[in-house]
């Protein structure tokens, strides 16, 4: 721990040395950059004109873009000239305006010998000569090179430079008012296509380059900024490194913070709560078992939940059934203690046609109590996977004929309803339960039957799709709103309670079709149209279909 310790006290003493050393040659790199450009561009009288109508083309430059009378820019110019005002103004884009031209006292432009303002076509505007505007000096035609790039955008104090011989200025410089920028920084390029105006200054001298004095100047001014910046730097460098030490220090407990939060929110039930590993040391090892912990734990709980859900789902579900054969038992035996109970009132007073319509309602209502406790039976054995299945190759098409068959003469006799069947030619055998598939179809023809009206029409259709064969019953009835198609394989559920219950449906047919189907390994699916019919199909798997062999799972449902 003592060698951990030192070794982070190390760390810790060397990151604030390089903050201290990194900031300090930046900077010191820095004011060399600096002063090196700025000693270079102060000592060069090569752009002394151009940097001359650079400070008058600022300081008049809104003036003229506002459409200042020339009378006010020629006095403006005069005095400028004359150095009876001084033109004050900021840094440029790329540099500091000291740069172009430093002086403590006294007017800004020096050796001027005239100011002028050329228009875009190229006619002056104003100048400081007393002529104004009327100024045609006899080197007005060396302005026109220097003039026409100003006003097309140049900026380059260098090329808006002419060095003179003879009598006259000995440089002529300008610089555009407006107009576009094509230099510098992209955000910085663009404006109009061409200057508002041009300002030309004459120099009748040009101040010499002094090596030495430059030179001098330029120590003194780096020495200066050196001793002001180094000042500044050790504040900084001070501020950083007690900056860095925070940095680290907190970085090393930050990490047991965030787990001690996480454990506090997983003590309160929050169990989402996880933390960053980071690095393999004895936090990292104690954030990754924590995580390790929150995660056996989240899914312990969920399992928890997930059972508890059933739970509850099953004991509803348990509830519902009991409800629902309560309900369905209730009707039957209502009907069968009336009738028993008549015929012991009157006994052997009873004529014998009412003592034959009493047994008849006895026996009907007995069926339909033995098909109802048959189904729930069949239903329950089939959910809780117990039912025995023979699972073989079967003729669906021979099904589908027999089916046809033997519903067709009570289609014909309670409704004139027509029974016809559709076998796609060359249809393979499936997979399943022939006794089975029979019962399926007995149960969706017989719902078909209690709901088509008279003359309609029932067919069954059987056809290959893809791996499956797939059985249709349709019929042309008063169809099933969307609303309760939904919930038309659920157990109990009718439609239409009275008219089901009228015809001796419980609900349960339906439900028996998905069990027994499912249990085969297929599928069931309902479309209805209201008022044109409805459509219930399964599918089979094919027989000569390339599958793994069938099993029989402990539940005696096929597992493929």
């Amino acid at each position: 721990m003592r060698g951990a310790l030192a070794r982070l006290r190390w760390q810790l003493t060397l990151s604030h040395l390089i903050a201290i050393v990194v900031t300090l040659v930046s900077m010191v790199a820095a004011l060399i950059l600096i002063a090196g450009s700025w000693i270079a561009v102060q000592t060069g009288p090569d752009r002394e004109a151009a940097n001359d109508a650079r400070i008058v083309a600022r300081s008049i430059g809104p003036l003229v873009e506002a459409g200042g009378e020339a009378d006010t820019l020629n006095v403006i110019l005069r005095a400028l000239a004359q150095g009876r005002i001084r033109a004050q103004i900021g840094p440029g884009p790329f540099a500091p305006e000291p740069a172009y031209r430093i002086d403590g006292i006294g007017p800004s432009l020096r050796g001027r010998g005239y100011v002028a303002v050329v228009g875009p076509d190229d006619r002056v505007i104003a100048s400081s000569d007393p002529s104004g505007a009327a100024f045609d000096p006899p080197e007005r035609a060396e302005w026109a090179p220097i003039v026409a790039a100003a006003r097309s955008g140049e900026r380059n104090t260098a090329r808006l430079t002419v060095r003179r011989a003879g009598p006259g200025p000995v440089a002529l410089g300008a610089f555009p008012i407006g107009g576009p920028v094509r230099d510098g920084p992209p955000w910085l390029r663009g404006g109009p296509d061409e200057a508002t105006a041009v300002v030309v200054v004459a120099e009748t001298e040009i101040g010499e380059i002094n090596p030495p004095g430059a030179i001098v100047r330029g120590i003194a001014v780096f020495t200066a900024a050196t001793i002001a910046v180094l000042g500044s730097a050790f504040l900084f460098a001070l501020a950083s490194a007690a900056l860095v030490g925070y940095v680290l220090s907190r970085q090393l407990v930050r990490r047991l913070e965030r787990l001690s939060g996480a454990v506090e929110a997983l003590a309160g039930g929050d169990l989402g709560q996880r933390v960053e590993e980071g690095r393999d040391d004895e936090v990292g090892q104690l954030s990754r078992r924590f995580n390790v912990m929150a995660d056996r734990l989240a899914t312990t709980v969920a399992e928890l939940d997930a059972r508890t859900r059933e739970a509850e789902a099953a004991l509803a579900a348990k509830r519902e059934l009991v409800a629902n054969v309560s309900h369905e038992l209730r009707t039957p035996l209502a009907s069968i203690s009336g009738h028993a109970e008549s015929l012991l009132l009157l006994g052997e007073g009873a004529s014998p046609e009412r003592r034959e319509e009493s047994l008849t309602v006895l026996h009907r209502e007995a069926r339909q109590l033995s098909r109802l406790v048959d189904d729930l039976f069949l239903l329950s054995t089939t959910e809780s996977g117990g039912l025995p299945l023979a699972i073989r190759e079967v003729d669906v098409a021979g099904v589908l004929e027999e089916v046809t068959a033997s519903f067709r003469p009570l289609a014909r006799r309670e409704g004139q309803v027509t029974l016809v069947s559709d076998v796609e030619a060359g249809l393979p055998q499936a997979h399943g339960d022939r006794e089975r598939i029979v019962q399926v179809l007995g149960n969706l023809v017989r719902n078909a039957l209690r709901h088509t009206p008279e003359g309609g029409i029932i067919s069954l259709r059987a056809a290959r799709d893809g791996a499956v064969i797939r059985v249709t019953v349709e019929d042309t009835g008063a169809g099933i709103p969307p609303d309760q198609l939904a919930r038309i394989f659920e157990r109990f559920y009718r439609g239409d309670e009275a008219r089901d219950r009228a015809s001796g449906g419980a609900g349960l047919g339906l439900a028996i079709v998905r069990e027994l189907v499912e249990a085969m390994g297929g599928s069931v699916a309902a479309e209805s149209t209201v008022g044109a019919g409805s459509r219930f199909s399964f599918t089979l798997r094919v027989a000569d279909e390339p599958t793994e062999p069938a099993r029989e799972s402990v539940s005696g449902r096929p597992v493929s």
